[in-house]
């Protein structure tokens, strides 16, 4: 369930100014002792503002376009309607004070302090200069006329200031106090999912880059929903803005909030539409230290101009939330670096040197005058499975130290070898098949498949008794797919009639790191693993 408003502010105010109509409308009706000539006129108009109050609500209650447009004829229609009404109505049916506190409120809550103050000035100073043309009138009442107007300069002081802080007093539109998640992984997702719930939005877009980077970073969720993920440039928008592509709508709002009503082909660039195709939402740029981008909230509940109103925050949280997060990810990685060259350094003065004095050992033993017949070729192959392993360990030792991606070529090729090796260890068949063309992965993730072909292999020739395993990589939309496939015996019974089974623990839990997925079936003589793992700028 998504949060966003409550209800939009537009049918608040449409709702209100309904009500009281009818209130007042029904108050006049009964009352027939009202002392005042312009009983008749009184009803009559307030039966003319009635039907223009049905008008409106109606009008405005599902459409922010129509809702903005009308704000302002509508305010001074009911500013109008509050200055007739208060010279031709008295005693309990008079709108006096529930209809000054309306319009002021309807002021403060759709524009800000500044209009609220200047809908006020003009009540009263209309109201004032009424009542000095009536000072020498009989019906004029002195001590009334010193009162209320004292009581709207209070009253007015009171919602000016309403006015100007009623937005910072609802923390619900704000991303504070939701957690984006520890620094890197799904971090801007969850900065994207806060703004969602913020918004009331069930799809959102988030795009962003650095200045020092020409590629965009994207987020779509919920994952997998139906539109673009694609963008080839930042679009530019010059402030947070509502559209409606299909009926080729723009609201934004200008200097001292006054409304921008434009045409979605004009207003918008060419590469916004492509994110968003026929829908309508929220558009918020955003920019923060080294981070710059445009969020887009779409399928919002009840999407209003209060939307726009809630934009800035919004806009600011969503900066200093990423912002946070590439600090956090640069400092992550510098301290990886450091790490990373501190293992390379031992693994190279301890395992490999115990490495190459075992092949040096072994090459002694191969010269012999005993190393002949079965042992001498066990030897040799021992060698060379020591040597294989040891150049293995030394271009793993290179990537550490440099921290920079791995080709898929080399990639292939290791596992290539990978495989010659493990079919010598286990005494098995264990053919490859991999990767061709451009492209690289993160040297994590050559670190990953290593393991992963190893430890799959093994449980394939130790608990599977297979005699042939066939290993294959193959590009996936967003990353990389590993296959191992066996002729062993398979797992003991399966899951449900499909013949799935749970990932053995050894390699379900190194995929789960990875951010992976990892499905196994398995019959008697044939059982097949096929892991995913995703690869950051794969096509």
């Amino acid at each position: 369930m998504q949060a966003g408003p409550l209800q939009p502010s537009g049918r608040v105010i449409a709702g209100g100014r309904l009500l009281l109509a009818c209130l007042f409308l029904v108050a006049v009706w009964t009352e027939s002792g009202q002392p005042t000539p312009a009983h008749g006129a009184a009803y009559a108009l307030l039966v003319a503002y009635a039907v223009w109050s049905i008008g409106v609500t109606l009008f405005v209650w599902n459409d922010w376009w129509n809702d903005a447009r009308l704000a302002a004829p509508a305010h001074v229609i009911d500013v109008a309607v509050f200055m007739i009404m208060l010279y031709t109505t008295e005693g309990y049916a008079s709108p006096y004070y529930t209809f000054f506190i309306f319009i002021l409120l309807a002021a403060a809550i759709r524009w800000g302090w500044r209009e609220t103050a200047i809908t006020a000035a003009a009540i009263i100073a209309v109201y004032f200069a009424v009542g000095l043309l009536l000072g020498d009138s009989p019906r004029f009442e002195a001590e009334r006329f010193i009162l209320r107007t004292g009581q709207l300069f209070i009253i007015s002081a009171i919602l000016v200031w309403f006015g100007a802080n009623h937005w910072v007093a609802w923390p619900r539109f704000r991303l504070a106090g939701h957690d984006a998640g520890a620094p890197g992984g799904n971090s801007f997702d969850a900065a994207l999912q806060a703004g969602m719930t913020a918004t009331g939005a069930s799809r959102g877009l988030l795009v962003w880059r650095e200045p020092a980077d020409p590629d965009m970073a994207v987020i779509q969720l919920p994952k997998g929903s139906a539109g673009t993920a694609r963008v080839a440039a930042l679009p530019d928008l010059p402030a947070a803005l509502l559209f409606d592509i299909r009926k080729d709508r723009v609201l934004m709002r200008a200097d001292a909030s006054r409304w921008r009503f434009l045409r979605a082909s004009e207003a918008l660039p060419p590469d916004f539409s492509p994110l968003v195709g026929d829908g309508a939402g929220l558009a918020i740029p955003f920019a923060g230290g080294t981070i710059e981008g445009l969020v887009i909230f779409e399928e919002v509940n009840m999407l209003s101009t209060d939307h726009l109103d809630i934009a800035p925050q919004l806009s600011r949280d969503l900066a200093a939330r990423l912002q946070e997060t590439a600090l956090f990810a640069s400092a992550e990685e510098r301290s990886m670096a450091k790490a990373r060259v501190a293992v390379a350094r031992d693994l190279h003065d301890s395992v490999v040197q115990f490495l190459a004095g075992l092949g040096f050992q072994l090459e002694a033993l191969t010269r012999s005058p005993q190393a002949t017949g079965s042992l001498g070729k066990t030897l040799t192959e021992l060698k060379e499975a020591v040597m294989t392993e040891q150049r293995h360990l030394r271009a793993f030792i290179r990537g550490l130290k440099t921290g920079g991606p791995v080709s898929l070529r080399t990639l292939s090729r290791d596992c290539d070898s990978l495989c010659d090796l493990l079919a010598r260890q286990w005494s098995i068949e264990c053919g490859f098949s991999g990767l061709s063309g451009p492209g690289s992965v993160p040297m994590s993730t050559q670190l990953d498949v290593h393991h992963l072909v190893r430890e799959a292999v093994a449980n394939a020739a130790r608990h599977g008794q297979a005699g042939k395993v066939r290993v294959s990589l193959s590009r996936e939309d967003g990353g990389i797919r590993l296959t191992v496939e066996d002729d062993g015996s398979g797992f003991a019974a399966a899951t449900d009639a499909g013949g799935e089974f749970a990932a053995p623990a050894s390699l379900g839990g190194r995929v789960r790191e990875a951010g992976g997925e990892i499905g196994v079936i398995s019959a008697p003589g044939e059982t097949k693993v096929v892991i995913r793992l995703p690869v950051e700028g794969s096509p």
